[in-house]
């Protein structure tokens, strides 16, 4: 149930990560290539060689092209092949002879591909991180996969009445775990809502920056469609916020990789990162421990098997949102 997705731009690599070497990943099922040219600009291509099928991804950059290991088949940036190495010289290359190639920006520090019709790459409807890179925020990021469809990975990012009983270190309140009425809002591209939680235990980095005990703190859920969560937590002290930005890449219909980059304004040195992280790990196990108990379904597809309350609101937005979006590519929701 992959079809339908393919209109949409993925975040599917750190920027950082693409170097001087290749990379080979896997998005909606098909096999894609990223590599950098001479000038540092980064690509894709449908990571298939147009020879017997092989993967780039153990190749080498040789210039602006890109070079197969099986038998040194040269492409260039847009997918064509520039050199067949076994051809004397001067032999004509077949003008099959290429590889899709696919749009890529980089961008918020991730690279964005559109595997879909490439005259629907609209560069604007990459979802915006404006905190992402300016003075005072402090970045970490990294990576964990699942067993699950992606869309059961944004949902536990959207639930908003989860983390008494899942997250009990932090939101040791099961006892006091209401949740307010939502207001959710909608758009062909996202869902949204924000809301007054209980304050997080002060543990870790928190019991360096929040002196007292407070009545709230506060969180918006956003996920932009299909697949990115955007958790901004305020701690109602100072101005201190931690924003999580992660791309649940559906890597297949029953695996899910998520690449994250978390962001905080509090103090902003080295040796607070490694806490971070490990918080923000932490959270993602006590989530995959639930998450990957689910079926392995899409969430959008099997709607009518669950029973969805108010606190559900933001996740039922998100799941009527994909089922439009798959009804426009005229696919069953």
């Amino acid at each position: 149930m992959l079809q339908g997705l393919e209109n949409f731009w993925y975040a599917v690599e750190h920027s950082q990560t693409l170097a001087d070497k290749p990379i080979s990943l896997r998005l909606l099922d098909r096999r894609y290539v990223l590599f950098r040219d001479a000038s540092g600009q980064p690509h894709a291509l449908v990571d298939s060689c147009a020879h017997r099928g092989a993967s780039l991804g153990s190749g080498w950059v040789e210039g602006d092209c890109l070079r197969c290991p099986y038998h040194g088949w040269s492409y260039d940036s847009q997918g064509r092949c520039v050199r067949i190495p076994a051809d004397p010289a001067g032999t004509p290359i077949p003008a099959r002879a290429r590889m899709q190639s696919l749009p890529i920006v980089e961008r918020h520090g991730f690279l964005w591909i559109f595997p879909g019709d490439p005259t629907r790459a609209d560069h604007t409807l990459i979802p915006d991180f404006p905190e992402f890179g300016q003075a005072g925020w402090r970045t970490v990021q990294g990576e964990y996969r699942w067993d699950a469809n992606f869309s059961r990975v944004v949902e536990a990012g959207l639930d908003t009445s989860h983390a008494p009983f899942v997250h009990k270190p932090f939101f040791p309140n099961r006892d006091d775990a209401s949740v307010e009425q939502l207001e959710i809002t909608s758009t062909p591209q996202l869902v949204s809502t924000h809301q007054r939680v209980k304050p997080p235990k002060r543990l870790g980095l928190l019991k360096y920056i929040i002196k007292k005990d407070r009545k709230h703190s506060s969180s918006t859920l956003t996920c932009y469609l299909p697949c990115i969560n955007r958790i901004a937590i305020d701690f109602n002290w100072r101005g201190y916020q931690y924003i999580y930005f992660a791309s649940n890449i559906p890597v297949s219909e029953t695996e899910t990789l998520t690449k994250w980059i978390g962001i905080r304004n509090f103090l902003p040195y080295g040796w607070a990162d490694n806490n971070s992280i490990k918080n923000t790990v932490d959270t993602y196990e006590e989530d995959k421990a639930v998450v990957e108990t689910q079926p392995r379904t899409p969430s959008w597809v099997t709607q009518g098997e669950d029973l969805l309350l108010a606190s559900d609101q933001l996740i039922l937005a998100y799941r009527k949102a994909l089922s439009r979006a798959c009804q426009q590519e005229g696919l069953p929701a």
